[in-house]
């Protein structure tokens, strides 16, 4: 996936906020909070679950790819969905994502993802987010560069 700062400008900029009830939830939601944003295109999606304001578990999906990561692993993991081999009819409802993880973590992915959410310092959650893959970065000594904007 390459982005240049204009696109991750934009796509962070397109991101909002979903009201929780209209997502479902199993026995897991019910002990923490589930936030969902949508982006400004098709396929990428931010659902994040938080146990008193700090997050435990993310998943983020955009164009085909996936970057979660749980707070009990500490570590980011990186996938595929099928939505790109779906068609459309099916692939429209974020519901029918299966995910496929990656044999290794696609850093530049994560990097990507991280300059996106980035962009948006006035969502706290988000700046939450982008600070946890900053440290997720440094810590496999990926260079970070600073978000514009």
């Amino acid at each position: 996936m390459n982005l240049d700062s204009a696109s991750i400008t934009k796509l962070g900029n397109s991101l909002c906020f979903i009201d929780p009830k209209l997502m479902k939830g199993g026995e897991a939601v019910a002990q923490s909070d589930r936030v969902w944003f949508q982006g400004g295109e098709p396929y990428f999606d931010i659902i994040i679950e938080t146990d008193d304001d700090t997050i435990t578990w993310f998943q983020i999906t955009l164009r085909g790819r996936v970057l979660s990561w749980h707070r009990d692993h500490n570590q980011v993991q990186t996938g595929e969905t099928d939505e790109m081999d779906t068609p459309p009819i099916v692939a429209y409802y974020s519901a029918s994502k299966t995910i496929r993880d990656g044999a290794a973590v696609d850093w530049y992915l994560v990097k990507t993802l991280q300059a996106i959410v980035a962009v948006r310092e006035d969502a706290p959650l988000l700046h939450q987010l982008s600070a946890l893959l900053k440290a997720q970065l440094s810590d496999h000594l990926v260079p970070v560069e600073e978000s514009e904007g």
